[in-house]
């Protein structure tokens, strides 16, 4: 009567630690799904940022119209712009610090000419009206609504590719893919978040 007990405790044993791989496979196959929807993330955000240097222009071009004297809002929007155009697009999230606050620098230096230009047209209410100021305002403000969004979903979803790699049994799992993996830079200081429209 011993032995049937015995064999009884290995099979439990034996199905207790086959589910347990399992679980812990699945969890391991989550890795690279969650780093993949990191990197669409990140990428959707930089499309969003991009996307609002282009919008600058509009900006540019009314605030041209309204006050073609203030040559330095026009000169300095344009430079903070064109270094956007110009910042190479990275298809791999940030690993680092230094990564990401050089990218999230030049989008705040873009953010910070701007709230310059916002700001001088709540002294000229009249202008905000004009259908040139009045359109691009619009399509800056819808951008800003989808830089928020992104920005939010990168998070997210860099959130939780970092849980996966930093919490057993996916973290040891982990280790055999990359044997170290770096959790992604989801923010830091940076002087502004957003246009305020």
């Amino acid at each position: 009567m011993g032995v049937p007990s015995r064999n009884r405790i290995f099979i439990v044993v034996g199905v207790v630690l086959v589910l347990a791989l399992a679980f812990a496979g699945a969890r391991l196959m989550n890795v690279p799904q969650a780093e993949t929807r990191a990197a669409n993330a990140w990428e959707e955000m930089q499309r969003q940022f991009l996307l609002r240097a282009y919008v600058t222009q509009d900006v540019i071009d009314a605030l041209r119209t309204v006050s073609p004297a203030r040559n330095d809002m026009l000169e300095a929007l344009e430079e903070k712009r064109q270094d956007i155009i110009l910042l190479p697009l990275d298809a791999k999230p940030p690993h680092t610090e230094e990564h990401f606050r050089a990218y999230m620098e030049k989008q705040d230096e873009l953010t910070a000419e701007l709230a310059r230009v916002l700001d001088m047209l709540q002294f000229l209410p009249e202008q905000r009206t004009v259908p040139p100021v009045s359109t691009a305002l619009g399509r800056l403000a819808q951008n800003e609504s989808r830089i928020v969004v992104a920005r939010s979903d990168y998070v997210r979803a860099a959130n939780t590719y970092n849980r996966l790699v930093q919490t057993p049994p996916a973290r040891w799992f982990a280790n055999f893919v990359e044997p170290t993996p770096v959790p992604l830079v989801t923010s830091v200081e940076s002087k502004s978040q957003e246009v305020g429209i």
